[in-house]
């Protein structure tokens, strides 16, 4: 299913509702690597944690809560993440996005939702729900109207020594660090 995120459409999955074994289908719909790591959206820390180890550190917990945070975090897996393929290297990463009506869906979801953008991989992420039908005629999609498209969420690992960024810029990041 594709959903409107907040700046293009992502294509959404609930990793606790794949059949068993299936844990590359998003993957092959978007063309993309194997291997290549997804994000999740969660609407809570509570959601969070099933998932991923939080920092001890309230501060690091921050990161990901604090008024329009359009961040991505990487944590280290608990199992379950791990069973389900939600992992790359030990690690999965988590976004509460800042848009508060998806945020609200995903607590009442009370799961977490792939949100890598749904395009094909390597192109820019689709805004429209037109758009997206060309491509992925199949698709359901929910219509969210026209996104904006660009930036991408700048990808932190609050577990490393030094202040890591991993997607995006360290200007886009390093005002997440002065808090």
């Amino acid at each position: 299913m594709g959903f409107p995120a907040e700046y293009a459409y992502a294509l959404a999955e609930v990793p606790t509702k794949r059949p068993p074994g299936e844990t590359r289908r998003l993957t092959r719909i978007k063309g993309r690597p194997e291997g290549k790591s997804v994000l999740y959206l969660a609407g809570s820390l509570r959601i969070v944690a099933r998932f991923a180890k939080l920092p001890k550190d309230p501060a690091k917990n921050r990161l990901m809560t604090g008024p329009s945070r359009f961040l991505t975090i990487l944590l280290p897996a608990t199992p379950l993440a791990l069973a389900l393929g939600m992992a790359k290297s030990g690690k999965v990463a988590f976004r509460i996005p800042p848009d508060r009506t998806l945020r609200e869906f995903l607590v009442f979801l009370g799961e977490p939702l792939s949100g890598t953008s749904l395009n094909p991989s390597g192109s820019p992420p689709l805004t429209t729900r037109e758009a997206i039908h060309k491509i992925f005629p199949d698709l359901a999609v929910v219509d969210g109207g026209f996104r904006p498209g660009a930036p991408v969420s700048p990808i932190l690992d609050p577990y490393s020594r030094e202040k890591r960024v991993l997607r995006g810029s360290w200007r886009q990041a390093e005002r997440f660090f002065k808090n």
